[in-house]
């Protein structure tokens, strides 16, 4: 049966069960599973029970729903599935029926430690019933043994407990160490300790914070020693009584900090190791057991599936700040291309053969004289996601407005073979398109109007240009300026091309010559085309990145 695990800050995990045809998740009270991450939207998602398939659907919240990092609006779901509300509310999915029936030996290292602590404190409350009745010096020695048990699985029990509240508490990695170190310290009774993790993308172990620890976290002091030997072999390790175990005494080190006993576990998620935490005491008698040790290791388990969600929720902001970065100017296909394969647009420059589009509204300044500011936005605001939206049908990247005109690329960041057909088709779209909008207009009172449109095929400048605090991807070059001297000539519903462009597809439009004008700043004349549509043969359409 599917089911989610889902995690909320300040809430203890909660396991849902899918067994209805359709499941919301939400704020609102009338939703299935009420959410309370405060960026929840009241309607958030939900998952519908289809044809043997679980579906989740995003019902256009303001935060996003995501699958294994990539925000969806409708995605089947997989065994396994890592799925995110917003940022702050994750849940794992699980639709194996094995995985289900072994549920409660896999589900996490908390489950398996409070599972094996309620059978212990069973298995105690059964003892003391049998003996309570009796009075003997024997009974009471068994009490006295049993009590022990049931205190050891309470303080176990309480530090799972607090474990499992660092999966809900703040999502920053120095915090969230800094809370598993407390915690580790506070249910071992230890008098100091630090914490060591792994540097990103190497083996580069570093203390994160210390308690206590002075100058002990030399290199080559015996405590960092123990810690790194922890990380690096996966085994925890510990040193009862520095008096008797060989590995430390005689240590001057030991001897001058009079650490009594010491104890150190690796930070493990699954089969890999993020760190390791040590602790040790400095009390006269104090020896710490092999049950403090796997009290240690059982709490060091949890704390690593918290910082590893930190770790998730970070790339996972990192992703969607990428992602944002690119829907600005990229179409949404080329996004999710760039997404999936983990690319990033190279940054500097690069020259590249590229076909330039603008698209200019005609009369543009009587035309905006005669309306209020707001009806002057609202109708901008139309016009450019009408004009956008044919861009990124097209496979075009969206450079930016210029006033009440248009300017995109077809071949930046990303070059197909026919990127100048692809620029061709979107300009004569874009005229169908306005003669459409204008039927709209006039029935709403606005006042119709025409567009021209400009397309050149060059080698120019591409990439992010600007300054370190604003920078935009765009093109630099001779045929940018020849693009826009087009669209200036270009009359009311006409696109006009320049003779590269012409020469890339002339096998498949049709044209008549618009002669050869006089574009401002040129001082040789340039070849210019009309573009009356395509010929019967014309080639099917692929934009996208190749």
């Amino acid at each position: 049966m599917p089911h989610l695990v889902i995690e909320q800050p300040g809430i203890p995990p909660m396991t849902v069960q899918i067994t209805a045809s359709v499941t919301s998740f939400g704020r609102a009270e009338e939703n299935t599973i009420v959410l309370l991450a405060d960026e929840i939207s009241r309607f958030h998602a939900k998952i519908r029970l289809q044809g043997g398939q679980t579906i989740l659907d995003d019902l256009k919240s303001m935060n996003g729903t995501y699958v294994n990092r990539q925000r969806v609006t409708e995605r089947v779901l997989a065994d396994k599935d890592e799925v995110w509300f917003g940022s702050k509310c994750r849940a794992s999915f699980h639709d194996d029926p094995e995985e289900v029936k072994k549920q409660a030996k896999t589900e996490s290292t908390l489950t398996l430690s409070v599972d094996r602590i309620r059978e212990e404190m069973d298995n105690v409350t059964a003892s003391m019933t049998m003996i309570a009745p009796s009075r003997s010096a024997q009974a009471a020695q068994i009490a006295d043994v049993e009590t022990g048990k049931m205190q050891r699985a309470f303080r176990r029990l309480n530090a799972l407990y607090k474990a499992t509240q660092l999966i809900a508490s703040d999502f920053d990695v120095q915090k969230r160490v800094t809370h598993v170190l407390d915690l580790a310290m506070e249910v071992t009774h230890a008098d100091r300790g630090f914490l060591m993790m792994k540097e990103e993308g190497s083996e580069e172990l570093l203390v994160k914070v210390a308690r206590e620890m002075g100058h002990e976290l030399s290199s080559s002091s015996p405590s960092m020693g123990v810690a790194q030997l922890a990380a690096l072999n996966g085994e925890p390790l510990l040193m009862a009584d520095s008096g008797s175990d060989a590995r430390f005494s005689g240590r001057e080190s030991i001897i001058a900090q009079k650490i009594t006993s010491a104890m150190c576990v690796p930070l493990k998620v699954e089969n890999r190791i993020l760190g390791a935490i040590y602790v040790d005491s400095q009390k006269s008698g104090m020896q710490f057991t092999e049950e403090d040790l796997e009290l240690l290791q059982t709490l060091a388990n949890q704390s690593a599936m918290a910082i590893e969600n930190v770790h998730l929720y970070e790339k996972m902001l990192e992703a969607e700040r990428k992602r944002a970065n690119f829907s600005r100017f990229l179409s949404p296909a080329v996004v999710e291309h760039l997404m999936s394969e983990d690319q990033d647009v190279t940054l500097g420059g690069e020259k590249r053969p590229v076909t330039i589009m603008f698209c200019d509204i005609r009369g543009f300044t009587p035309l905006s004289e005669g309306l209020t500011p707001e009806r002057l936005v609202e109708f901008l605001n139309e016009h450019f996601t009408a004009m956008t939206e044919i861009v990124f049908q097209h496979g075009g990247t969206l450079d930016k407005f210029i006033g009440d005109e248009v300017m995109a690329l077809f071949g930046a960041p990303f070059t197909s073979q026919n990127d100048g057909v692809q620029a061709v088709r979107a300009g004569l779209a874009m005229q169908a398109k306005n003669r459409v909008l204008n039927e709209g207009r006039k029935e709403r009172g606005f006042p119709p109007f025409e567009i021209g449109i400009g397309i050149n095929t060059g080698e120019v400048f591409t990439g992010y240009i600007g300054s370190p605090e604003r920078l935009d991807y765009s093109v630099i070059g001779d045929h940018v300026n020849i693009a826009a001297r087009l669209c200036s000539v270009a009359g009311p519903g006409q696109v006009i091309i320049g003779q590269q462009t012409y020469e890339a597809i002339e096998d498949i439009i049709d044209v008549r010559s618009a002669g050869t004008p006089t574009l401002k700043g040129k001082s040789k004349l340039v070849k210019a085309y009309e573009v009356l549509g395509f010929k019967a043969s014309e080639p099917p359409t692929t934009p996208g990145p190749s």
